[in-house]
């Protein structure tokens, strides 16, 4: 993959260059997971990526994973930078060579549901992608945290009421994170007594557990919080796109805008919520730091399917017909439209076994993304690039003919501010004096008198003057 430039630090506005970073990667999640051995431990899919991928400036930091749900996901850490990006896998039908229908399940369940603990209950999402989020939120929220130096005592013992799975997620969340924080030596100390506890092929044991816990305890509930706000990308493909909102939105909600700052860009992905939550969410992520890239030729985007005329007219919540949910649900973030059916360069990958290359039309596709937008962004520059010459010479031309004269100007008008800003000292002085005169009037002195004493040599003063002064 080529090197995208992305800058240091989050700036409002679409970018291409992110935009096409953010295709690519979750392009690079699907490869990555298809090594998957199915261990809970995702210590071989941070080497590979690290192989593969490490010169191209980024770095694995975290594995999300869950195998009950089937989502899987990963951190990647911008070297010498506090930049990070959180990346979603979509859908596949193939896991392992076998037919994978849990994310086929999650892609269907469009029925509405409340939002979390909101005290609004119009907020609403779609089940399928809550729950699949809901599953993995724990150790995303808390790797932040630790970053962050946001840990508090209480999110340890929120850990105690995990299964053991989940609990494993969360230490090793923490101990990823606490190792960007605290070095080498708490990386080998964590690290370690992880792979202790799965040495037995079990994670059902409290006590190797609880000493995980009491060491990253110890050292994490310490840490100073992060001067600077944490910079992350967060983004997804397809089914990943909708996490990736989710995802979003609930890093907003667990950590300060002071110690976290997110941008948001998803390939592909479906609608998240009904019209409340769409509202909701643009409120909360901000103007101009969240965009769903959308093929025109793509129908994923446009699901869940709306209520069709004239039932929406009575269905104003939506309609079920058998297992299928139709609702009124609305897209959010802004929209960057790409349109396109595939190239012949286009492969059709679900992951795992299941691969077509090229000769199939087929918009949804990951590669599909990455040539339209990179097209758009050759078109664009073409557009540009005769204007930015025609302007840049116009400018030139502008600065050669009359640049003694921009100069004279600006001279004049340097000298002009300092003649104001020498009178306004001036006024400045003089209400000072007028004021002290005031005063010593007020309190029946002879401020003349009073002046010529404090002039005077201490020696030449009385006693009693001494003592006034």
């Amino acid at each position: 993959m080529k090197n995208t430039s992305v800058p240091q630090k989050l700036q409002t506005g679409f970018s291409f260059d992110e935009a096409i970073l953010m295709a690519k990667l979750c392009k690079q999640i699907y490869h990555i997971f298809q090594q998957d051995d199915g261990c809970v431990d995702d210590t071989e899919i941070e080497g590979i990526y690290n192989a593969m991928y490490c010169s191209q400036g980024w770095e694995f930091a975290h594995s999300i994973r869950n195998d009950d749900t089937n989502v899987r996901g990963f951190i990647l850490k911008k070297k010498d930078a506090h930049l990070y990006t959180v990346v979603f896998r979509g859908s596949i039908l193939t896991d392992q060579g076998n037919l994978e229908l849990r994310d086929i399940a999650t892609d269907m369940k469009w029925d509405l549901v409340k939002y979390g603990s909101m005290t609004d209950p119009k907020i609403k999402v779609v089940q399928g992608l809550f729950l699949a989020f809901e599953s993995v939120s724990d150790e995303i929220k808390l790797f932040f945290k630790t970053l962050a130096g946001q840990l508090k005592p209480r999110d340890f013992q929120q850990l105690n009421q995990l299964s053991p799975e989940r609990q494993l997620a969360c230490v090793t969340a923490i101990a990823n994170a606490g190792s960007i924080r605290l070095g080498i030596d708490f990386e080998q100390q964590v690290k370690a007594l992880i792979k202790e506890a799965l040495v037995d092929g079990e994670i059902g044991n409290n006590e190797e557990l609880e000493q995980i816990l009491a060491v990253e305890q110890d050292a994490l509930l310490e840490l100073e919080a992060v001067t600077e706000p944490l910079e992350v990308y967060v983004t997804g493909h397809s089914l990943g796109g909708g996490l990736a909102h989710l995802c979003a939105l609930a890093l907003r909600r667990s950590i300060k805008d002071l110690y976290l700052t997110t941008k948001v860009y998803t390939i592909a992905a479906p609608k998240v919520g009904n019209n409340s939550f769409a509202k909701y969410y643009n409120q909360q992520i901000g103007e101009r730091m969240s965009y769903r890239v959308e093929n025109w030729f793509d129908p994923v985007p446009n699901l869940p399917l709306p209520v069709p005329f004239p039932l929406n007219i009575f269905a104003v919540n939506g309609l079920k017909i058998g297992e299928l949910y139709l609702g009124n649900c609305a897209p959010v973030g802004e929209a960057h439209g790409v349109i396109g059916l595939g190239s012949q360069s286009v492969s059709l990958d679900f992951g795992g076994a299941l691969e077509f290359l090229g000769g199939i039309p087929f918009p949804h596709s990951f590669d599909t993304y990455i040539n339209l937008l990179s097209e758009d962004q050759q078109r664009w520059q073409q557009f540009w690039r005769p204007i930015q010459d025609i302007l840049g010479v116009f400018i030139r031309g502008l600065l050669q003919d009359h640049g003694a004269e921009v100069q004279a100007y600006f001279q004049e008008e340097t000298q002009a501010l300092k003649r104001e800003l020498d009178e306004i000292k001036s006024e400045i002085k003089a209400l000072n004096n007028s004021s002290q005169i005031e005063s010593s009037v007020d309190n029946g002195q002879n401020p003349a008198a009073e002046n010529s004493i404090l002039h005077q040599p201490l020696s030449n003063i009385s006693g009693d003057n001494k003592r006034g002064v």
